[in-house]
């Protein structure tokens, strides 16, 4: 058996990053799986990089703290919350 043939039968997933084309079609080449062989394909946005996460969540973080109503609760009413959910009220 051919080295590349032996590297296929071994190979248990694959990712790969493509892109959707105009017509709504994607193109995988260079699979690393025999002619013939029966894979399973999902496909999901691709995820976004550690920085871009951290920056798009800073942002959620800034738009909650300055809203108005926001500003006014107090930490005994913060507290009283997390004691409320942690005893199942």
């Amino acid at each position: 058996m051919d080295q590349r043939k032996q590297e296929m039968i071994l190979v248990k997933s694959f990712e790969t990053d493509t892109i959707v084309d105009a017509n709504g079609e994607i193109r995988l080449s260079q699979v690393p799986y025999s002619p013939g062989t029966e894979v399973q394909v999902s496909i999901s946005p691709k995820r976004q990089s550690a920085a871009e996460f951290l920056s798009a969540w800073q942002q959620v973080c800034d738009t909650q703290r300055n809203m108005p109503h926001l500003q006014q609760i107090t930490d005994a009413e913060i507290q009283h919350e997390i004691d409320d959910y942690r005893t199942g009220r």
